[in-house]
Formats: structure tokens, C-alpha cells, sequence
């Protein structure tokens, strides 16, 4: 069976699916502008899905040690961005 999840962290949302052949695939409804922070970003939400987390409270709850270091270098980076 396909597995989807979808997740916030403050202001981007992660989309984590497994496929039927059991490949793991995320996704950000958009991009912070840096190709390796997306890439984190994904990783601990992956991580957090393949553990078991379904749900934003689940995610959110799996990820709440490094999720406040990553939301600090997305903001910075997107307010890099816009400036």
C-alpha cells in the first residue's frame, strides 16, 4: 500500500510517500532557495515517517529537537531571499 503524509514546519509544507516498489519520495510545496536545507528538511521528515509519525502532530512531535534549528536557517535563508 502507498503511504502519504503530509507535514508543516511553520511556514513550508512536506509531502513524504512511499511507493508500491517501497521507494521513499519527498517533497516541499516550495523551495527555501537552498538545495541542502531542502534536502535536511526532507531527510528528518522521512526519517520521522519511516519511524512510524502519520499526521503533522506526529511529525512535529518526532522532529521537535531539530526542527527549531532547521526552521531557523529556512527563515534566514528565505528572508535572504526576499530581500
Amino acid at each position: 500500500p502507498e503511504i502519504v503524509v503530509l507535514g508543516r514546519l511553520r511556514s513550508l509544507s512536506v509531502n513524504v510517500a512511499q511507493d508500491r516498489e517501497g521507494r521513499w519520495h519527498c517533497g516541499l510545496d516550495r523551495s527555501t532557495g537552498r538545495a541542502k536545507l531542502d534536502e535536511k528538511f526532507c531527510r528528518a521528515v522521512t526519517k520521522c515517517v519511516r519511524k512510524g509519525a502519520r499526521g503533522d502532530d506526529a511529525v512535529d512531535a518526532c522532529i521537535r529537537d531539530s526542527r527549531g534549528r532547521l526552521v531557523r536557517q529556512v527563515e534566514r535563508e528565505l528572508k535572504k531571499g526576499s530581500s
